[in-house]
């Protein structure tokens, strides 16, 4: 039954998409989309760059693009983010859209 937050290992949060391949899984609230990555082993902050742009993402773990592409729509950069989990089992990346609505995926089909 479990009622722990965050979720454990292959579990996803409601409204939860994944992504082909299964490399990160992302949602959406509002103005707010989170983008999750399982990290196996876990992650630092020097393993990670990521790079916010208003209409592209790249994220980078250990030198492989995770995620290099157009965005669905657009976002505030200044308001985006990213942070490890505790002891570094997932990548959390936080992007505030610069208008709220729906996105049919995170990256654009283009």
């Amino acid at each position: 039954m479990g009622g722990g937050k965050g979720g454990g290992k292959g579990e996803k949060d409601e409204g939860e998409k994944e992504a082909e391949g299964g490399k990160y899984h992302w949602q959406q609230k509002g103005e707010e989309i989170q983008v999750r990555f399982p990290a196996e082993p876990p992650l630092t902050k020097k393993d990670v760059a990521v790079t916010f742009k208003r209409a592209a993402l790249l994220v980078k773990v250990r030198g492989e693009a995770l995620i290099d592409g157009a965005l669905a729509s657009t976002v505030e950069v200044d308001e985006c983010t990213w942070c490890l989990a505790p002891g570094g089992v997932e990548l959390q990346v936080m992007l505030t859209k610069q208008r709220e609505g729906e996105w049919p995926a995170l990256l654009s089909a283009k």
